[in-house]
C-alpha cells in the first residue's frame, strides 16, 4: 500500500523484504550467513530460516551456516523455533554475538552460497533493501564484510547446548 507521496509503508517494505529473504533461503545449498539485529528479525514476517538452516546443514558435511546477532537473550525470547534449531545442531550452525555501536541503523546482511546476497537497512520508518541473486563479486565483498564482523564477535554462550 502506498501513501499519497507514492511511498510504501514500513509494513509493506517488511513484507517485501521477508519474501525476498525466503526466496534466497530456498535457493541455499551450502552456505547461509546471516548478520542481523534481533529486533529487525522479529519485525519481519515469519521466515523459513530455521528450515533452510537445517536443510543446508544436513545436505553436506561441508555446509557453512553462521548466525551473527546482537543479543542472544532477545533471540531466545523472540525466535524460539530458530533457537531450538540452533541448539539442536550446535556442531553444524555457528552463532556469535556482536553488539552494534550506539545509534546505528538496524541492518541485515544475508549471504547465500557464492553468488547471492541481500542487504537491508532500517532507519526510522524506512527500510531500504538490495537483493542480488547472481553477483559473485558482490557476494565476495559482502562475505568479506561479514567475516570482518565475525572475527571480532564473541561466541554466544546462551545458545550453546552443553553436553555432560
Amino acid at each position: 500500500m502506498e501513501d499519497a507521496t507514492g511511498d510504501r509503508s514500513i509494513t509493506d517494505e517488511l513484507q517485501h523484504a521477508g519474501s525476498e529473504i525466503n526466496e534466497l533461503l530456498q535457493s541455499a545449498r551450502r552456505r547461509i550467513w546471516l548478520h542481523t539485529r534481533c529486533g529487525l528479525l522479529s519485525a519481519l514476517p515469519p521466515l523459513d530460516l530455521a528450515e533452510a538452516m537445517v536443510r543446508v546443514a544436513r545436505r553436506t558435511r561441508y555446509s557453512d551456516v553462521r548466525l551473527l546477532i546482537d543479543d542472544d537473550i532477545e533471540l531466545k525470547k523472540s525466535q524460539p523455533r530458530l533457537v531450538h534449531t540452533v541448539t539442536r545442531l550446535t556442531t553444524s550452525i555457528a552463532v556469535r554475538c556482536l553488539a552494534p555501536e550506539q545509534d546505528t541503523p538496524t541492518k541485515l546482511l544475508l549471504i547465500i552460497d557464492r553468488g547471492a546476497w541481500l542487504y537491508a537497512i532500517q532507519h526510522k520508518a524506512r527500510l531500504t533493501l538490495r537483493v542480488e541473486r547472481h553477483d559473485p563479486s558482490g557476494t565476495h565483498t559482502a562475505a568479506e564484510r561479514f567475516a570482518t564482523d565475525w572475527a571480532v564477535a564473541s561466541e554466544s554462550l546462551e545458545l550453546r547446548k552443553l553436553m555432560l
